[in-house]
């Protein structure tokens, strides 16, 4: 289950994984790592004006207020995920083979060096994950910064990913929509889950100054636009909650 994250192509499963649900053989081995990560990653959040590994789960419990099932995990757990994504392999059986070529170029594999917590809800019509990243270094805001600026899929808005044997045909699109955010890139996505149902995720990742905020929403009833528009909301919330807590 473990996959790089992928900024430009981030399904609602890798969202998840990073909520906690890789496998425990391969969490172990990054524990110790990750545990020093995530103590240097506070330390520099004091020093560079970063959030604390409170005030972002703060912002991310706030954004599920009144959800049903939420689960939020904090700085961490987050850090343990962030490291196994950082070592992993790249995703394969991309088709087109280009498309491969274009996910490679504007992923990022390391989100260590940030305050982070993730916030999940479920419900009979939406999925929700919100993700709040406090960045602690120029270079990964830098990273970050320019896997956002992707503003032509070039020929990729219909990929094939085979992954466990089962080939996934993906209809993508990239939604033009204004987020209060220096950088934003909101991506729609449609497969077919089978039996019929196709599935719509829309995915919303936005950047304003050293805070990186990723919304995803999944749901087989309602459309690409509907869910857009709720996406591009909970991420101006965010940043206004980021807001709200810098100011306490």
């Amino acid at each position: 289950m473990t996959k790089r994250l992928t900024l430009w192509a981030l399904p609602l499963a890798m969202s998840m994984m990073l909520a906690g649900c890789s496998s425990n053989s391969a969490s172990e081995p990054a524990q110790s790592a990750a545990s020093t990560t995530s103590v240097d990653s506070q330390k520099e959040a004091a020093s560079d004006g970063a959030l604390t590994a409170e005030q972002v789960k703060s912002v991310a419990s706030k954004l599920m207020e009144g959800d049903n099932a939420v689960q939020v995990v904090g700085n961490e757990q987050m850090q343990q995920q962030l490291e196994i994504a950082k070592n992993a392999k790249a995703p394969s059986g991309i088709k087109p083979e280009k498309c491969a070529e274009l996910n490679a170029k504007y992923s990022v594999t390391d989100l260590t060096a940030s305050v982070s917590a993730t916030a999940t809800s479920s419900s009979e019509s939406v999925g929700k994950v919100v993700q709040v990243f406090s960045l602690t270094d120029d270079a990964t805001r830098n990273n970050v910064s320019q896997a956002l600026t992707l503003d032509d899929l070039e020929g990729c808005e219909n990929v094939t990913v085979e992954t466990g044997g089962e080939k996934i045909e993906t209809e993508r699109q990239i939604l033009p929509l204004d987020v209060k955010a220096d950088q934003s890139l909101t991506m729609s996505t449609q497969m077919d889950a089978g039996g019929g149902q196709l599935l719509t995720s829309v995915v919303v990742q936005a950047l304003r100054d050293g805070d990186f905020v990723l919304v995803t929403l999944q749901t087989g009833s309602q459309q690409a636009a509907e869910l857009a528009v709720q996406a591009v909301e909970l991420t101006d919330r965010a940043f206004a909650e980021i807001d709200a807590v810098r100011k306490q």
